[in-house]
């Protein structure tokens, strides 16, 4: 069956050169002088005497004056013979058509290569490439078929695969938590230079659904490999290559605990973990990258003792807490969140300092408007939780419109990131306020309505009979 396939495909891709070389009224020589290949390779080719390798048929469809990848759903075959796939041709035509996102005559291939198992180390060999290349819309394809085809084993290929799907989704609302789930018991086969990495997107994605108890479990478990591959010196070893210092694993690792503790208003026990990365100056700092690192969680440590005591009442930290915003403005839409929180929590007011921050109030709001979708999930939860809070101060001022808007703006975020507890206190607090929305902002509510209605209809009612509702 492959053999036929292959005369049909390449037969029709020769007979359309030659075609094209007689319509042209030119010659063999000046053909394979245009398309750069060599006189003798192409008449081979058009012979049948020679398989086209991808690069060949590259620069020929280039000549004949057709489009990129114009001949690929029929060359799909010429990576294979009766016997077996030839890689030689195979990987290369693949990666051409994840650069080119001809995703369809990647399927294609993989639908041959599957029936025979033995391809799956190609395959995954493959997806790994792309996803270097940054081709991970197609890796994916890849990486889905391998867990397909081994999900039943105990593989590190399955590990990896499940990993970089994680990796892959991670900042898309719909996708990441699925894909952190799928991960969750394949983490402990991974290389523990990737196990890192994996377990610290899993506190960071059950931070994002303020599932603390859980973010708190893998924090320990990212903070005691971290120590553990310290101990044992790992990080000397040449082939040690984690994306980060591992100093930072361990940092981030107990300053993700303490913020869980922070969130649930457990400050004094908060405290106790801020101190586990106040001062890592006895990981051997061996590079300028990893004393840099040491140096910020020390800078984070000392902000974060300040967000706590004003948290927990202590208004006599706002001064230097404020002058430390102006200092690190990375950290301002943090350091926004403490102190309205706060205000809000102890019943005053800080309108000299948002005015001081206004401007950049202003620029929060354009992550709710259209740049939504080019913002990372946790730039957009942290502004929705902002602009949520900057509600309920503004309300509490009696600021309606401004209290309103800001409510709209923190709906708007939270229905993108499919966060349902923001989503339920934004709807909760629109309608205990209900008697102050005007005309307009009702309609914008609406409209946000539908769209929560919308993410949930096929998962909640179409079970159910409810097509037409």
């Amino acid at each position: 069956m492959g053999g036929d396939n292959f005369l049909i495909s390449t037969t029709t891709i020769r007979a359309e050169l030659e075609d094209y070389i007689k319509s042209e009224g030119t010659t063999l020589h000046r053909f394979s002088e245009s398309a750069g290949v060599n006189v003798g390779t192409l008449s081979g080719i058009i012979n049948g005497n020679r398989p086209i390798a991808i690069g060949q048929l590259d620069r020929i469809t280039a000549a004949m004056g057709l489009p990129e990848g114009h001949f690929y759903d029929l060359y799909a075959d010429e990576c294979f013979t009766s016997t077996a796939p030839h890689w030689r041709r195979l990987r290369p035509f693949l990666l051409r058509c994840a650069e080119l996102q001809k995703h369809d005559c990647i399927k294609q291939v993989l639908n041959r290569l599957l029936e025979d198992l033995k391809q799956i180390a190609g395959i995954f060999d493959t997806a790994e490439m792309m996803y270097e290349q940054g081709w991970k819309e197609a890796a994916v394809i890849l990486y889905e078929s391998v867990i397909e085809s081994e999900r039943s084993s105990h593989s590190e290929r399955l590990a990896m695969s499940y990993y970089r799907l994680f990796k892959i989704h991670r900042m898309d609302s719909d996708k990441g938590f699925k894909t952190a789930m799928q991960f969750l018991p394949y983490r402990h086969r991974l290389p523990e230079v990737y196990a890192l990495d994996g377990l610290l997107m899993l506190v960071e994605v059950y931070s994002l659904k303020f599932n603390w108890s859980e973010a708190e479990v893998y924090a320990d478990e990212l903070c005691q490999l971290a120590k553990a591959l310290y101990e044992k010196k790992v990080w000397k070893y040449s082939d040690f290559k984690p994306l980060r210092p591992l100093v930072y694993y361990y940092g981030r690792g107990y300053l993700l605990k303490a913020g869980s503790y922070e969130y649930r208003g457990m400050f004094e026990e908060s405290k106790k973990w801020i101190a586990e990365y106040a001062n890592l100056s006895w990981f051997d700092a061996d590079d300028e990258n990893q004393t840099a690192v040491i140096e910020q969680f020390k800078m984070f440590a000392q902000a974060n003792y300040l967000c706590l005591d004003i948290k927990a009442g202590d208004r006599s930290k706002i001064p230097k807490y404020v002058q430390f915003l102006e200092e690190e403005p990375d950290e301002l839409v943090e350091g926004l969140i403490t102190l309205v929180e706060s205000a809000n929590r102890h019943q005053f007011f800080i309108d000299d300092i948002l005015d001081r921050f206004s401007e950049e109030i202003e620029k929060y709001r354009l992550i709710g408007k259209d740049k939504w979708f080019s913002e990372s999930v946790v730039s957009m939860n942290r502004c929705s939780v902002f602009f949520q809070n900057y509600a309920i101060y503004n309300l509490r001022k009696g600021d309606y419109e401004e209290g309103i808007r800001s409510l709209l703006y923190s709906l708007k975020m939270a229905i993108s990131l499919n966060n349902k507890s923001l989503i339920v206190n934004c709807m909760t607090l629109f309608e205990l306020n209900r008697k102050f929305v005007t005309d307009e902002q009702y309609k914008n509510f609406e409209e946000l309505c539908r769209k929560v209605w919308e993410n949930e209809k096929e998962n909640v009612l179409y079970g159910f009979g409810y097509e037409n509702a």
